[in-house]
């Protein structure tokens, strides 16, 4: 079967309400997790009927604030490259600092020197020296800026008379274009006259320029190899869990603790994945770790006898992006997030086959909607999956819904419906779309890990998508030369026909893993086998 999911007619009104994020108790056994009486957060009347005791809602993160600016694609940089889409771009620059505080007193007839270091080798483009250097007469003064190299700059050589202070950005590019950025560069300040003093008190040095390598000719990057590695964009995952610290995707360029970046990508001891919302690597950081957790454990938790088995148990690893609903709104987060697993599968040869997305939101604005594509479409160019849940709706038509990131049409996006705990009909707090979710997984009453080495079960639409992302990822370790949009097209060609789900979800089937992997294992890539939405 091949399902083509017809575009949506997006309105593009601006959104009349705003929600956050929320997590209640509930009064009776297991939790209610999300927002009670909600007629907001996912654009639906969520209250109609009876919740399972153990619903959880799907996080909706936070809201836009209309009056922030949006950041431009090019803010969301990691390492010594901004992160490449397709084509790589052998021009971009690579930015550097480094900075000095010696506090050191500037006296009369004296020398003072100071150093800052570079690890990094770029050809310069550009030098500029920030300078916070009081005196009482600045005519006293010379000041001059050594390279590793021994070529030197004269910053300031004895003008000004008996103005006071050396202060302010110094542009030194001319001097120093095409000198080598790696090693010790040396501030030298010299008082050449009597009876005033000062203080250099600090002093930094930006660079910009090109790594060796990159001009003209930029290596490949390294090919991904090992276990298929599953994101999970939520809040973060507990990677000490009993069920889940052998199940998690360990950084090896990171040496954990330390508080240094060791790889280089611009996060320091992100072992085992990035915390958006806090911008480390912390990824236990922040709301939502239950979920993040729960969702993680249905996907990969250790055949270890306790608690639950994950679905591809001892087959692939776990990224955790924590932090998603903390920080930033959750569009930003998601934008920064997918750089950030992007770089890590192209610049760094980590085998990032699927992103785990148990949360959305409504979005009726033309621009939100334009980054929220811009943004899967990164991961479709990298052949990363995007599994994504649809709304909690009770029963709620999807069609027409502008809901994000489930509803886009975009080949490696496959988004899912809940089935009851007996897999026989939809789930009664699930939202479905003919047009736009196509299929469905058991997502009531679903056993799982939590933080603190515990389990327990969860009820929602967040529950049947990592189930569907567990089996992607069992096919993709069955067959790892499948790409994004063919393990999508598997899946969909392989579900078991329900009855119940005809005119719900567009393949009227539910998820059926044993077939689906004996259909990757099987698999031949032929230009007509893909399809197309």
């Amino acid at each position: 079967m091949t399902v083509t999911r017809k575009p949506l007619s997006l309105p593009s009104t601006p959104r009349t309400s705003e929600t956050s994020r929320s997590e209640k108790p509930s009064a009776s056994t297991g939790r209610v997790v999300g927002r009670p009486g909600n007629t907001n957060g996912d654009g639906f009347e969520s209250s109609k009927a009876a919740r399972p005791s153990n619903f959880i809602d799907r996080p909706t993160g936070h809201r836009p604030d209309p009056n922030a600016p949006v950041l431009p694609a090019t803010a969301f940089a990691f390492g010594s490259k901004k992160v490449s889409v397709g084509p790589r771009d052998a021009s971009t620059p690579v930015t550097l600092s480094a900075s000095a505080t010696p506090n050191a007193a500037v006296k009369d007839l004296q020398t003072v020197t100071s150093t800052v270091s570079f690890d990094q080798d770029v050809a310069l483009d550009s030098l500029k020296l920030n300078l916070d250097l009081p005196h009482t007469y600045k005519g006293d003064l010379k000041v001059t800026l050594t390279s590793p190299s021994g070529k030197s700059a004269v910053v300031h050589d004895r003008t000004g008379g008996a103005a006071d202070d050396v202060k302010g950005t110094f542009d030194l590019s001319t001097t120093f274009q095409g000198e080598k950025s790696k090693g010790t560069w040396t501030l030298t300040v010299e008082d050449k006259a009597r009876a005033d003093t000062g203080t250099l008190k600090s002093w930094g040095l930006e660079a910009t320029g090109k790594a060796p390598g990159t001009d003209p000719v930029d290596p490949k990057p390294p090919r991904p190899t090992g276990d298929p590695v599953i994101a999970v964009f939520d809040g973060g995952v507990d990677y000490k869990h009993s069920d889940l610290d052998s199940a998690m995707w360990v950084n090896e360029g990171e040496i954990a603790g330390d508080g240094k970046d060791n790889d280089g990508n611009g996060i320091a001891d992100d072992i085992h994945g990035f915390n958006v919302g806090f911008n480390s690597g912390d990824v236990m950081k922040g709301d939502g770790t239950d979920h993040g957790t729960h969702v993680a454990g249905i996907i990969a938790a250790e055949d270890n006898g306790q608690g639950n088995t994950g679905i591809a148990a001892g087959k692939a690893k776990i990224m955790s992006i924590g932090g998603l609903y903390d920080g930033a709104d959750l569009l930003t987060n998601f934008e920064r997030g997918v750089d950030y697993i992007v770089h890590m599968k192209q610049e760094r040869g980590v085998n990032v086959r699927a992103m785990n997305a148990s949360f959305g939101d409504e979005y009726r604005d033309a621009a939100s909607q334009a980054r929220w594509k811009a943004a899967v479409q990164k991961l479709a160019d990298a052949d990363i999956l995007l599994v994504a849940a649809t709304a909690n709706g009770y029963g709620s038509n999807m069609n027409n819904v502008a809901d994000m990131p489930a509803n886009l049409d975009l080949p490696n996006v496959i988004t899912v419906a809940s089935m009851d705990k007996n897999n026989d009909k939809l789930a009664r707090f699930s939202s479905h779309g003919d047009k736009v979710v196509e299929l469905a997984a058991v997502g009531e009453d679903v056993l799982s890990t939590v933080p603190g080495g515990k389990w327990e079960k969860m009820s929602g639409t967040s529950m049947a998508t990592p189930t569907v992302a567990g089996a992607a990822a069992l096919m993709f370790a069955a067959n790892p030369d499948l790409t994004a949009a063919q393990v999508r097209d598997l899946l969909v060609k392989t579900v078991e026909v329900d009855p119940d789900l005809k005119g719900k979800v567009s393949t009227s089937g539910k998820l059926d893993i044993k077939a689906a992997v004996k259909a990757a294992e099987e698999f031949v890539a032929t230009p007509a086998t893909v399809a197309t939405r």
